[in-house]
């Protein structure tokens, strides 16, 4: 065995802390993929719900986060399980890289988005009307979502002229090369990650303040009932976001701008892994905050008595 398999059996993390996080990983994986299935099954089998404009999104970071959980997670999981990285190779590491930063930076990119489009659909809703509107406001902006993240990081990961070191008993093999070059990597941390963590808020609460204040000066004549739900259902969803993508975001600019050992320990061992909490609790909030999910049954079993009586 040459010095850098040797290495690789020696953990970077203390084993209490990766059992800790392996134990609540696994443990929330369970249900997400079990309500994740449902609701990829409810979009399959109900063409009112899949073909909603407003749901688009919801679906996109749905699938996403479906993937991440069932093709991606468990690799991390065997390296909190293990202490170091399996197989430990270049090229493995180097997809996993680019494998980790496309789902995760994907989903906060259709997030922010989201943010943004719920303006759309509650105060412009005559934009997206017509055919040529939908293209325009709704789907070329997913698609760009989509397809720009992923040629980002092929570009940084795969192809930027550096030379990567690997350190196998540490998560995503530690620092991958192109964050050496400081104006790229504040470039990927202020644009994919700061920026959009920042919006999402500030969209949500914006939203918010716009619909009260719409719904006090109209008198509720606005469509009040669904324009309540896209309001809630989007703040609810960006708190995620918020919990857990800014504080990584802002601790990565601090070390990249300021202290480069600015709590090392506490960013190593626990801020990298808050992304999945994101991925593994989105399908449970999406069920809670998307009653039209749910079976009919359910819906009115849950109805007033007297709106039952009227069904």
């Amino acid at each position: 065995m040459n010095k850098s398999e040797g290495d690789a059996r020696t953990a970077a993390e203390p084993i209490t802390d990766r059992y800790i996080k392996l134990y609540l990983f696994t443990s929330l994986a369970v249900p997400s993929i079990l309500i994740s299935i449902y609701i990829l099954y409810k979009i399959v089998t109900d063409r009112q719900f899949r073909c909603h404009i407003n749901n688009h999104s919801m679906i996109a970071m749905i699938i996403i986060s479906f993937l991440d959980t069932t093709t991606e997670l468990p690799i991390a999981l065997q390296y909190l399980r293990a202490g170091y990285v399996q197989p430990a190779t270049k090229s493995f590491c180097l997809f996993w890289i680019w494998y980790v930063y496309c789902l995760q930076t994907t989903n906060v990119s259709l997030m922010t988005w989201t943010s943004i489009e719920r303006h759309i659909f509650i105060f412009h809703s005559r934009w997206v009307q017509t055919q040529r509107g939908k293209i325009i406001w709704h789907y070329v902006p997913l698609i760009l979502c989509v397809i720009y993240i992923p040629r980002f990081y092929f570009v940084c990961i795969i192809l930027y002229p550096c030379k990567n070191v690997f350190d196998y008993s540490s998560f995503l093999c530690g620092p991958i090369c192109y964050s050496n070059a400081t104006w790229l990597s504040m470039f990927d941390w202020t644009t994919n990650v700061l920026l959009p963590s920042l919006l999402i808020p500030f969209a949500s609460v914006s939203l918010l303040v716009r619909v009260l204040f719409q719904a006090k000066k109209m008198k509720r004549t606005l469509k009040w009932r669904s324009t309540r739900k896209l309001t809630l259902q989007l703040i609810v969803i960006s708190t995620l976001y918020l919990l857990f993508w800014f504080p990584l975001a802002l601790v990565s600019i601090i070390r990249i701008c300021f202290i480069s050992t600015f709590i090392s320990k506490t960013f190593s061992y626990y801020l990298h892994y808050t992304p999945y909490f994101v991925q593994l609790l989105m399908p449970l909030v999406c069920l809670a905050c998307s009653p039209e999910i749910w079976s009919k049954k359910r819906r009115i079993a849950n109805m007033p008595l007297s709106t039952q009586n009227r069904t």
